[in-house]
Parts: C-alpha cells; structure tokens; sequence
C-alpha cells in the first residue's frame, strides 16, 4: 500500500501515497508518466531486475551499465558504458532520442552528478523525462548518524569505497543540477519514512532520538530515498 511522499505542483506539495518499496515506486511512476512502448534507458541496470520489470510492463528497455560482472537477466542485451564520462555518443546511435531514462540509485556513485544529469538530457526526446533516486542524506536519521559518526545515511565507512558511495546528494544539489542541465520537476517525494539506523543499544537510541528531534528540526527531514521525476524541457541546447 502506498502511503508517503509528495506530489509537486507548481511551488505547492501535496501529499501523494508511495510504496515502501522503491522498484515498486519507481515502476508506479513510469506507468503514471510514459505511454506504453516507449523507449526507455536503465541507466546503471546492475543485475537487471528492473529492466525485467521495465519490459514485462510493456516498455522498450535497455539496460546499460559499467559492468556485467553482476548481471543476471541474460536474455536481455546489455549495454557497457561509462557513466562517469561522455556516454551519449555510446547510447545515442544514428541520434537516437529516448521517451525516458531511469537511474535507480545510480547518481550518488559517480563523480560529477552534473555532468551526469547533462548527458541524460542530450540522450531525451523534448519533454522525455529522468527518473533518479537517491540517499535522502537530509533526513533525521542521517543527521543523528552524522552527529555521532562524522557520516551521513548510506556513506558509512564501508559504503563509500570505490564504485560505492561516493557523491551524497542534498535538495539544493538536486534543484540546481537539474535546473542547469534544462529540466523542470514533475514529481518529487520519498520512498518510506524510516528512523532505523540498526539493532544495537546505541542505534536504538539514535533512533529513538530521530523520532523525537524530527519535529524540531527543517529541511527534507523526511524520507529514506529520494525521487525525482524531471521533463526535459522542449527548448534547450541540441534540439532540432
């Protein structure tokens, strides 16, 4: 059942349900926002899984990612590339345009977020749309995790070696990326509100304090992953 997030409207947010669960949420999102049948690039695909869903859900997916040492779907092809460098020419063959690009928790383990969100706008059709997600490292929970440990949510010191965890990503990093690389918001909220931080005696007093400081505190305090849902915008750079 779904039941947190937000939906955007202009500058307003209105509650909007959500599943706890972020490969159901995303694949709720792509039904709500892309007609069947259309082109769609699994940025980041790992062992394929929601490429698998992508298709039996009736899209043209194509998964891509930086390497095939995890993949488990062999009977769907699968695209090496770079996603820390120039990867439109390698996905764009004989200009190919695509209705949408997801990147499931793909943008905090590369280098230049930026960059990254550039390339997926040259890789869309005008009004084709991004799917990211991420660490919400704003919320209560990472900021309890933070005052103890020096660290945020998912960037623990075993979280952020090489490819891991390596670029956290704030609203404000979000907003201005997006915005330069010519998007606008269509949707943006969380996967699940969630005050776990472990099972320990210390992590069960962290937890108890994130519930309790939550009311105090600002920012995207809720949240365990954000989502964003971004079109890009019909006039930018390299439209025909």
């Amino acid at each position: 059942m779904i039941k947190h997030g937000f939906k955007i409207t202009g500058d307003e947010k209105i509650p909007a349900p959500l599943s706890p669960n972020i490969h159901d949420t995303v694949l709720e999102l792509v039904n709500r926002y892309v007609e069947k049948n259309g082109e769609i690039l699994d940025l980041g695909a790992g062992e394929g899984e929601f490429t698998r869903r992508l298709i039996a859900a009736n899209y043209n997916a194509h998964a891509v990612d930086g390497l095939d040492i995890h993949w488990k779907n062999p009977e769907i092809p699968l695209l090496l590339a770079d996603l820390d460098k120039d990867f439109v020419a390698e996905l764009s063959v004989d200009g190919k345009k695509y209705d949408a690009i997801v990147a499931i928790e793909i943008i905090e383990h590369l280098e230049n977020p930026f960059a990254f969100l550039r390339q997926c706008a040259g890789l869309l059709k005008p009004n084709g749309l991004l799917f990211v997600t991420s660490p919400n490292v704003e919320s209560i929970t990472s900021r309890i995790i933070f005052l103890y440990t020096g660290r945020l949510i998912a960037f623990g010191k075993g979280e952020t070696l090489r490819p891991a965890h390596i670029t956290p990503l704030f609203k404000w990093k979000f907003d201005l990326g997006f915005e330069e690389a010519g998007f606008e918001y269509v949707w943006e909220g969380f996967n699940r509100i969630s005050y776990r931080i472990g099972n320990n005696p210390h992590n069960k007093v962290g937890s108890l304090a994130a519930r309790l400081l939550r009311h105090f505190v600002k920012g995207e305090k809720d949240g365990e992953n954000r989502i964003i849902v971004a079109r890009r915008k019909a006039h930018t750079n390299g439209d025909s």
